[in-house]
């Protein structure tokens, strides 16, 4: 089993036997995104099957995206955090015209409490944002140069498409109107946003004409996709007028047209962002946009050298606690103690070979609070071993020699390590079913090491220590830990012997009150009399 689960290791880790690492050990970025509201578990799924998408297309190494609670977390290895950030933007593209524009003043920026978590709350700020935002083109265009632009666009993702809209962009807020019907839908029907982008046309690069970074895409054109003739029909009505094009709510270009653009032809996004932003925009947009809206995300990072101070410090925790037991085992059962020490590191080393195949085939990372959960292991695995021991002191303490005690202690001892074993097993599938984040480490090594422990008792321990049965060396009182079982051993065989002596003289004595029939030469049997014939009459035969 050691063999099989090591070249299963060996043959799926790229870095040797080395498992993969979570950030709190190696350093890394850990972003947690919070949507807004409570978003359905189909929605959250789909979000975050698009995340991963995302991680793969931009070739962030060593990104995991796991659904926690509500929450979809991403852990990336480094402590630069700002791919991850742009991995949890919603990306929803949609296009308007633009009906007035004015500069953004330096006081125009207010900040915004965020109402995380809390559905009827997100839902009352939508409610006034859209009241205060959308509308009236008339009215939004005199309440323009009063309106300030949010630092956290609480419209994002919620706002009408079908109304007239306030929206800010870097340096200019815009009045801009409703979002183009596709060609041939009704006044509810489908309007033109990233849907309509072909996935395979988006790419980025340096446009040298405008000397900026651009997105290049198209928009659908086949049998009955009707993306890219609406576009063509809204370049048409806005010649030498500004479009907006909006990424979450936010305007991160809003170019002149200066010609109409043929259908199926592309079209690019130019904008003061840098080449890493447009590859992420550029992924984003291929990838399609995510169906729930997340708050400003929480970012934790941990510095490579705090990482490698918390690996040394698990590592440190568990070599302490094997001496420990090592130490243990060697004053109470001498050779036995050894032979169970070897059991432990057996165990240890199964566990893990499968910890680093687990990391390279289902992306599992050990973390900090998993050490945790290996150290306290080390003691739980220890304490079978103890249970077997001390029923071994049992069947010596009842007069048994080793020999004969060690299979009857393993028979009741092995049932105790079971059920000990399955309440904490029971204990730790709880705790990582109901438990979110580093706490959920902790339990699935704890599981793992419960259940090494539960085969390599069975496997390895009872084996050896019935072999060490069978040796002279290990019944010496000296080799296993056990001389004053040796004397309490030959009081109970004092015991027994006072009590078989006891025995037999009352057997002796109820014999001694029982008739014997003697027969003698020339003459008839004759009867002794028992004490309750003495003092009975006679019968006749007996008379004569």
């Amino acid at each position: 089993m050691l063999f099989i689960i090591f070249v299963a290791a060996f043959a799926v880790a790229d870095r040797g036997l080395t498992p993969k690492l979570g950030i709190d050990l190696q350093g890394g970025t850990r972003v947690t995104l919070i949507p807004k509201g409570q978003p359905e578990e189909a929605d959250l799924q789909l979000a975050t099957e698009i995340i991963r998408d995302r991680v793969n297309g931009l070739g962030v190494a060593g990104t995991t995206v796991v659904i926690e609670g509500s929450n979809i977390v991403l852990t990336v290895p480094g402590e630069d955090s700002s791919q991850a950030r742009d991995l949890g933007t919603t990306s929803q593209l949609t296009i308007r015209p633009v009906l007035q524009t004015q500069p953004i003043n330096p006081g125009d920026l207010e900040p915004v409490p965020a109402a995380k978590g809390d559905a009827e709350a997100v839902a009352k700020e939508v409610e006034e944002a859209r009241d205060a935002r959308q509308g009236d083109p008339e009215k939004l265009s005199q309440a323009l140069a009063g309106f300030r632009c949010p630092e956290r666009d609480i419209l994002a993702g919620f706002d009408d498409q079908s109304q007239a809209l306030i929206a800010c962009g870097e340096d200019a807020k815009y009045v801009l109107g409703p979002v183009p019907l596709l060609v041939g839908e009704p006044e509810d029907g489908t309007r033109l946003d990233g849907q309509q982008i072909v996935k395979d046309s988006v790419s980025s690069g340096f446009n040298q004409q405008a000397g900026k970074n651009e997105v290049s895409f198209r928009f659908n054109a086949g049998p009955g996709q009707q993306g890219s003739a609406t576009w063509s029909r809204l370049t048409q009505e806005n010649l030498q007028r500004q479009i907006a094009i909006l990424l979450d709510g936010e305007v991160i270009s809003a170019p002149v047209v200066q010609g109409v653009t043929p259908v199926g032809s592309a079209t690019s996004i130019t904008g003061d962002f840098t080449i890493e932003e447009a590859q992420a925009l550029a992924g984003n947009l291929r990838f399609g946009a995510l169906p729930i809206s997340f708050e400003e995300p929480n970012v934790d990072n941990v510095p490579a050298s705090l990482g490698l101070a918390s690996l040394e410090a698990g590592l440190l925790a568990g070599a302490i606690g094997f001496l420990l037991v090592l130490a243990y085992s060697a004053v109470f059962y001498r050779l036995l103690g050894l032979l169970a020490f070897i059991s432990l590191v057996l165990s240890y080393v199964l566990t893990y070979g499968t910890l680093v195949f687990l990391g390279y085939t289902v992306d599992y990372s050990l973390d900090l609070a998993g050490i945790a959960g290996l150290v306290i292991g080390i003691g739980m695995t220890a304490d079978s071993y103890v249970v077997f021991f001390e029923r071994i002191k049992d069947e010596l303490r009842d007069g048994h020699r080793f020999r004969s005690a060690v299979p009857r202690a393993w028979k009741s001892a092995s049932r105790t390590i079971v059920t000990g074993n399955m309440v904490s097993l029971i204990g730790a599938v709880v705790l990582y079913l109901l438990a979110t984040g580093e706490v959920r480490g902790f339990a699935f090594t704890l599981g793992l090491t419960t259940l090494t422990d539960i085969l390599v008792a069975f496997t390895v321990t009872w084996p050896l220590v019935y072999l060490a049965s069978t040796k002279d060396l290990f019944s010496k009182t000296w080799a296993n830990g056990m001389g004053r079982m040796a004397n309490l051993q030959a009081e109970a065989a004092e015991r027994r012997r006072i009590e078989r002596r006891e025995q037999q003289a009352a057997e002796q004595s109820r014999e001694r009150g029982v008739t014997a029939t003697i027969t003698g030469p020339g003459s008839g049997p004759t009867t002794s009399p028992t004490p309750e014939s003495t003092n009975r009459p006679a019968t006749d035969e007996e008379g004569r």
